[in-house]
């Protein structure tokens, strides 16, 4: 019967048994089936017997657990009431220890869960399932935080972050929406009070942080707790507040990797997560927008970024409000990606957002933006698909600003060609496959010879490759600085070598990219190469674009002013392209201006169109520089250039570009020809 009772209620904090009862061992049996069956450790065991012949054995009684062993002559009223106490007590120690153990475990156990919680939500969650485990309650409760004690408090200062049970429908809403006002003087109290308060029907927990953030747990039932669960409790409180720090700390890592701090938008990363979930879903007719705003550069330079700033927080606001369903994010400075289905970002819904002026400082700024557009259709991933909606965003700014491009394949097939001729472009370079050819400049006064412009030239597999085509990609990739000093050495060491050969006062003009001009030891590079060659600066002439010599004024006309007075000469190339100020061109003291080739071709028998050349040669002599005429291929074009007094000439007309083996050659028969005509 004892057995039968002890599997059913195992709580007893001792058993008093006799050692001889249905037979000699009974009392033993049970002791044995107590201790490794029912494997119950804490409740004493006290053994009694009436005949000393049958007490057992010091091994029997180390083997069981027997906590003590009395002949009933021994148990007085004063003995059985003392070793019953005593058992009794040592019961309640045994419980309390392992109350503690537990709970502790407990603890443990829910705060290294609550640490790899991530975000308020999913940690407010875990602490109502926490709680309610180590206060034996239901699960139904609802969590509220406070950031900040700093301001006066009220209930709606209280947001709902997580909730269980009846109350789930409060999750993300204020605490003063909750239709309940007991619940919510309750939570009030607790906040205003910062300390637990338990009642009959509920329980409303307090916790707070160093840093001032609040949270207040109300558990909906009530609870008597013991001096060791309040011991416990509080201990899981210290826990707690430590895990809102660092779910706080883990918050604002997020926030500062996810979302553009200054217009409250989400960022690049946060842009591409979203991307690459709609892929992953396979979600029909989305779209990827990347809007770029146009000239926003020199307006920030203008305004002030403070003021930059305040057009992009009014841009931002006005994207939002146009696209309340759509993810609107910033991508980089002034470019803004939006996701969406294809009908809501028709490319004049999004021009809508500039439509009106922008209010400023008191004054109103009138922006457009570009946009480039891709379908997610088909698409793989994220970040292929922003590269895509990049490719189409620069080909409609090259086009027309303002204007929108779709992306297609075959912009991708010219952009893989592009990073292809690049990869052939370095490697021929370090392979030593790129040369250089030099065609000659005369006077078209004398036919003199007076000095060559040399001419970067690329063969790949017996395949000439055009300038054209490589050198913008060399500018592009910062390749053409090393290209560029490269093929300074070759020419000066080629015009050092040529004049050591005849007696004429030869130079070598060399083109100089604009990327190359920007290069803060430009000039340094300079010097170093014309004392490696041991050249000097008067041989060298620098033919230079007319857009960059439209650049910023002063940094230009400084560059300008320290290789002039190193005697070198500085020609504005294919003049008449560009759009030239005369005011800047009179102030940069430039030596020449060579005439675009584009414009000698129309010099032509039939239909001569002179308008251009004559024109700059008028303001060649006007401004006392000399002009020289770039792609002469025609007898009557070397006639009306000289009649209008154009001083220097290049082009097929006089000779191809030579390769530097041939130089000399061609140069000595040149000269032997000059003789002979003389």
């Amino acid at each position: 019967d004892a057995r039968e009772i002890l599997q059913h209620n195992r709580d007893f904090a001792v058993i008093l048994l006799d050692v001889v009862m249905e037979t000699d061992s009974a009392g033993l049996d049970l002791a044995r089936d107590i201790r490794e069956e029912l494997k119950i450790r804490d409740t004493r065991i006290i053994l009694r017997t009436g005949q000393p012949g049958y007490a057992p054995e010091l091994e029997t009684i180390a083997r069981y657990e027997i906590n003590d062993y009395k002949a009933k002559s021994e148990l007085t009223r004063i003995k059985l009431f003392t070793s019953l106490t005593s058992a009794i007590r040592s019961y309640s120690q045994i419980k309390a220890l392992e109350l503690s153990k537990s709970g502790l475990e407990s603890i443990i156990k829910a705060s290294k869960e609550l640490l790899y919680l991530r975000g308020y939500d999913e940690f407010a969650q875990g602490v109502i399932t926490q709680l309610t485990a180590l206060l034996h309650l239901p699960k139904e409760g609802i969590v509220c935080v406070k950031k900040s004690r700093s301001d006066p408090l009220s209930a709606g200062d209280l947001y709902v972050i997580a909730a269980a049970g009846k109350f789930s429908a409060c999750i993300r809403q204020p605490l003063s929406t909750l239709n309940d006002p007991n619940i919510v003087d309750s939570i009030y109290r607790a906040a205003t009070d910062k300390k637990h308060l338990f009642f009959d029907t509920h329980t409303c927990l307090y916790f707070a942080t160093p840093d001032e953030a609040e949270m207040i747990v109300y558990l909906n039932a009530g609870t008597e707790i013991s001096s060791e669960e309040h011991q416990l409790l509080e201990l899981f409180s210290h826990n707690i507040a430590a895990c809102i720090d660092n779910v706080t700390l883990l918050e604002q890592r997020h926030e500062y990797a996810y979302r553009d701090q200054m217009l409250g938008l989400p960022n690049r990363l946060s842009f591409l997560q979203v991307v690459e979930k709609a892929l992953q879903d396979k979600v029909e007719d989305q779209q990827v927008v990347l809007i770029d705003i146009d000239q926003f550069g020199p307006l920030n330079d203008t305004i002030g970024t403070e003021n930059g700033d305040v057009l992009l927080k009014q841009l931002a606001k006005r994207l939002r409000h146009r696209f309340p369903n759509h993810l609107v994010a910033r991508i980089s400075g002034d470019t803004f990606g939006l996701l969406g289905d294809q009908e809501s970002l028709q490319p004049e819904h999004v021009q809508a957002a500039f439509e009106k002026p922008f209010l400023c400082s008191g004054a109103t700024h009138t922006l457009s933006g570009t946009q480039g557009r891709v379908l997610l259709h088909k698409q793989k991933t994220a970040t292929e698909v922003i590269a895509q909606a990049n490719v189409a965003l620069k080909r409609a700014k090259q086009s027309l600003r303002g204007s929108f491009q779709n992306f297609h394949r075959e912009m991708l097939l010219e952009t893989e060609e592009r990073v292809t001729l690049l990869q052939k472009l370095r490697q021929a370079f370090d392979d030593g496959k790129l040369y250089m050819v030099y065609q000659p400049k005369l006077s078209l006064r004398d036919g003199q010879l007076c000095g060559f412009e040399s001419l970067m030239r690329w063969k790949d597999d017996g395949k000439f490759i055009p300038p054209l085509d490589f050198i913008p990609i060399a500018e592009s990739s910062g390749l053409i600085v090393s290209l560029g000093e490269w093929a300074l050495q070759t020419s000066l060491e080629a015009i050092g070598k040529l004049r050591a050969s005849c007696d004429l006062d030869l130079s070598v003009a060399v083109n100089v990219s604009a990327v190359q001009l920007a290069q803060p030891d430009f000039i340094a590079m300079l010097d170093k190469n014309i004392k490696h060659t041991g050249t000097e600066y008067k041989w060298l002439e620098l033919e230079i674009t007319e857009s960059f010599a439209m650049e910023d004024m002063t940094t230009v006309q400084a560059l300008f002013h320290e290789i002039r007075e190193r005697g070198a000469r500085i020609s504005i190339d294919d003049f008449g392209t560009g759009f030239s100020s005369l005011s800047y061109l009179e102030q940069l003291q430039v030596n020449s201006l060579k005439i675009d080739k584009s414009f000698i071709d129309r010099i032509t028998p039939q239909n001569p169109d002179t308008r251009l050349p004559k024109t700059i040669l008028q303001l060649g002599q006007s401004l006392a520089l000399e002009v020289v005429a770039e792609g002469v291929e025609t007898a009557f074009q070397e006639a009306w250039l000289k009649d209008n007094g154009c001083h220097f000439a290049q082009g097929y007309y006089f000779e191809r570009p030579i390769d530097p083996q041939n130089i000399e050659v061609w140069l000595a028969r040149h000269l032997e020809q000059r003789g002979s005509a003389s």
